[in-house]
């Protein structure tokens, strides 16, 4: 087996700026010093007041220990479409079981660039190391030793290089690691394993017999809830809706990364615009069938952004799915492909419409089971199916049958018709008191419409327009 450690070593910063393209002056406290900054002059361990001496515009959060949990919750949701395997490392760590999955990706290299550049569309910086252990892929990760250590031999020799920092599960520990004069896991190796548990502790020694191989670590998987929710927060409170996109996009690269682990898509999903007072502003995003491309996910949520009028800044950004279908695929047999070509076309505009106009002012057509033309369709949602194997019928029906002057037994319209197609018996409607009884046709006048006529099979045998096909 074969797992890859994702270590997020500034993700108490990242769940603060993830939210904006640019990079606010930040920085995250503990216990009243600075954990973290992305200001390189303001240094772990300096006072409030010290790092705010140094960069006066500087916006200081303690450390958010729920929102770190969330969003390494979140990852490893996104993380599913990489590996079935996934086992959170809390605070800051992922482990996925790589083995299976390498071929699929196109084999080591790639599938290590692939992880870390979407974990960069996400907002995080993260070291990442493939080894044959979960625990020898940790220390590795966690010691800033990136790399492929799929060989034996490079796995062992890179473990000897990791300090004993990363290892020593506390600081008691550590301590007693300096004082024996142990800097890293070679001289940790060098010394007889029974003196050096006696000494150091048995949780030391079946971490470094996990690490090499020699013992088990048995690693829960991650199950994903049924549900899909994330939160963003924004480094600085935001007031007009475009600035809004790009946390959008974040959220949303996340969700499909979920959905793609799942084999899953979506047909409707939610935002909360988080205000610094009262309720949040909510609006919803509908797509005509289920789908799970970001980029398409982004292109209708920002149709609807832009649109919304913000009554106060914006703070944060939630994002909510509810609606998880199973993922059908782009698939179709050879009859419907031409028809699936064709709906390519048209529903992304159909979409932006919908959500531009609302669901309401953008219907579609379909059939009925019924014989007269005037009853056999009805409004639908748009997106729903026209139906199947009916006779074929104008594109535009007048609402009224108009009265065609005749020459005899001859229909004229611009010149007499000659019928070309014909005819087509409708007798029904005689339970409704709208009883129709009539023959029609398909007719070309002299100057080339192609018309949809019919003649009454009543005593008067009138003929009548109604409708056009061209």
């Amino acid at each position: 087996m074969l797992w890859l450690a994702l270590y997020l070593p500034a993700l108490p910063l990242e769940v603060h700026t993830r939210g904006q393209a640019q990079d606010t002056p930040l920085a995250v406290l503990e216990q009243g010093r600075v954990l973290l900054a992305n200001e390189p002059t303001v240094r772990p361990g300096l006072g409030r007041n010290a790092a705010l001496a140094l960069s006066p515009e500087l916006q200081l959060k303690v450390r958010d220990g729920r929102a770190e949990a969330d969003a390494l919750a979140r990852l490893s949701d996104w993380a599913l479409q990489f590996s079935s395997w996934v086992s959170p490392e809390p605070p800051d760590t992922l482990l996925l079981e790589a083995g299976g999955s390498l071929r699929l990706f196109g084999g080591a290299q790639r599938f290590q660039e692939r992880v870390h550049r979407e974990l960069r569309e996400l907002g995080y910086q993260g070291r990442l190391a493939l080894a044959p252990t979960p625990r020898g892929a940790w220390l590795l990760a966690r010691a800033g030793l990136e790399g492929l250590y799929t060989g034996e031999a490079d796995f062992q020799a890179a473990l000897r290089r990791v300090p004993c920092e990363v290892l020593a599960p506390d600081g008691r520990c550590l301590q007693a690691m300096r004082d024996l004069g142990l800097r890293d896991l070679g001289d940790c190796l060098a010394l007889p394993r029974g003196g050096l548990r006696r000494r150091l502790g048995a949780a030391l020694g079946e971490r470094l017999d996990q690490a090499q191989g020699l013992r088990p670590e048995p690693r829960k998987t991650w199950q994903s809830p049924p549900r899909f929710h994330s939160r963003l927060e924004l480094p600085t409170e935001v007031e007009h809706c475009g600035q809004l996109v790009f946390a959008l996009g974040r959220l949303l690269r996340e969700l499909s990364g979920a959905l793609r682990g799942r084999d899953a898509a979506l047909q409707h999903y939610e935002l909360a615009l988080e205000h610094p007072q009262g309720e949040a502003t909510r609006l919803g995003v509908g797509l005509l069938r289920p789908a799970r491309d970001p980029a398409h996910l982004l292109a209708l949520g920002q149709e609807r952004l832009e649109r919304l009028r913000l009554r106060a800044p914006v703070r944060a950004v939630r994002l909510r799915c509810d609606d998880i279908r199973p993922w059908e695929g782009e698939t179709a047999s050879l009859l419907e492909q031409h028809a699936r070509q064709g709906d390519a076309d048209w529903r992304p505009l159909a979409e932006r419409l919908s959500v531009r106009l609302g669901t309401s002012a953008v219907r579609g057509l379909s059939t009925v089971d019924e014989h007269r033309p005037e009853k056999a369709w009805r409004h639908t949602d748009v997106g729903q199916g026209l139906g199947r194997g009916r006779p074929q019928r104008p594109l535009w029906l007048l609402e009224q049958p108009l009265a065609l002057h005749q020459r005899g037994q001859q229909p004229l319209w611009h010149g007499p018709l000659r019928l070309e197609r014909g005819p087509e018996r409708i007798e029904s409607g005689w339970w409704d008191g709208e009883d129709q009884r009539r023959d029609y046709y398909q007719a070309v006048n002299p100057a080339g419409a192609r018309l949809w006529v019919f003649q009454e099979r009543a005593p008067e045998r009138r003929w009548y327009l109604h409708g056009f096909f061209s």
